[in-house]
């Protein structure tokens, strides 16, 4: 028993296959989707979707989602991600510079608005750090 799953961010669309089963990190708290599931529509926050292709307790793939929204049907999901990215891709010390760097920009900022951009691109980097 398997349903669409597609997952698009603004770069691609990084998904768009039959899955068994997908978990995503919902703004009201994960949930997961199997084929029959009422519909839905849902916030998505900074967190990993894991997606089954084929039992639910295959090693599933695991993608880090920045946030978006996700609309489910009976027969299919999909997933608009503000960013994702597979975590198997992830340089990790590359992650770490970039917090590093935004970590000291973010100490060094006066402007109130700039600042608020930056913590928030500190918080999306620090959430996929935290998922590997």
């Amino acid at each position: 028993m398997t349903f669409k799953f597609e997952l698009i961010s603004p770069e691609a669309k990084l998904i768009s296959e039959d899955v068994t089963m997908v978990t995503i990190p919902g703004t009201e708290g994960e949930f997961g989707v199997l084929e029959g599931h009422s519909p839905l529509l849902s916030g998505v926050k900074a967190g990993i979707v894991r997606v089954h292709k084929n039992a639910m307790n295959d090693n599933p793939r695991r993608i880090f989602v920045a946030g978006g929204f996700a609309d489910v049907t009976a027969d299919r999901c999909v997933l608009l991600a503000e960013e994702a990215q597979d975590l198997t891709l992830v340089d990790i010390s590359a992650l770490d510079a970039d917090i590093a760097k935004l970590s000291a920009q973010l100490a060094a900022e006066t402007d109130a608005f700039e600042k608020v951009k930056v913590q928030n691109r500190l918080n999306v980097l620090s959430a996929k750090r935290a998922a590997i």
